[in-house]
């Protein structure tokens, strides 16, 4: 089993072990520590949405022999930067750090296409996942803020033969 230390980062210990074929089994080193991750005091959702973290990862992605290649670590870490705070925070979140592990599987997919066929096929896969994360980013960004942008307009009249000075501008000084 492999203990990866996050306090430091994070203030979550846990270790990881096992893989898809024998089982997860990763621990919390604080009972609280999994609905912390996923912004909730419901244990069983937040077991629900470590379940779904897992679901998509290929078995070499999943292997605590392994912790280079283990992604489930880096799926909590990004859900826990992100802090959810509600039902679609806490789905998006999820779908987000699926997403990227995805874009990266796929852009490694493209450096190892061997035919123009496998090539455009990679491309497209990839392209769609980083507009989809896009998307996603997007999402979270109007979920947070009402859907509310701020756009400060300001016009300036200049007369004939007047001047104008566009900027910040500070008086005073050496004199």
């Amino acid at each position: 089993m492999t203990q990866i230390d996050k306090k430091a980062t994070t203030g979550i210990q846990m270790t990881v072990g096992g893989s898809a074929r024998t089982g997860h089994n990763i621990q919390f080193e604080q009972e609280s520590a999994i609905r912390d991750v996923f912004g909730t005091d419901d244990n069983q959702l937040a077991e629900s949405l470590l379940r779904h973290c897992l679901k998509p990862l290929n078995t070499h992605e999943i292997d605590g022999d392994n912790p280079s290649a283990d992604e489930r670590t880096f799926m909590l870490a990004i859900i826990n930067d992100l802090k959810p705070t509600d039902a679609v925070e806490r789905m998006l979140a999820v779908q987000m750090a699926t997403t990227h592990v995805a874009t990266i599987r796929a852009g490694n997919w493209l450096s190892r296409a061997e035919s123009l066929p496998q090539g455009q096929a990679h491309s497209t896969a990839y392209s769609k996942l980083a507009r989809t994360f896009t998307a996603q980013v997007e999402a979270l960004r109007k979920h947070r803020t009402g859907g509310k942008q701020t756009v400060t307009v300001q016009h300036v009249n200049v007369s004939e033969g007047g001047q104008a000075i566009v900027g910040n501008v500070q008086t005073g000084g050496r004199g």
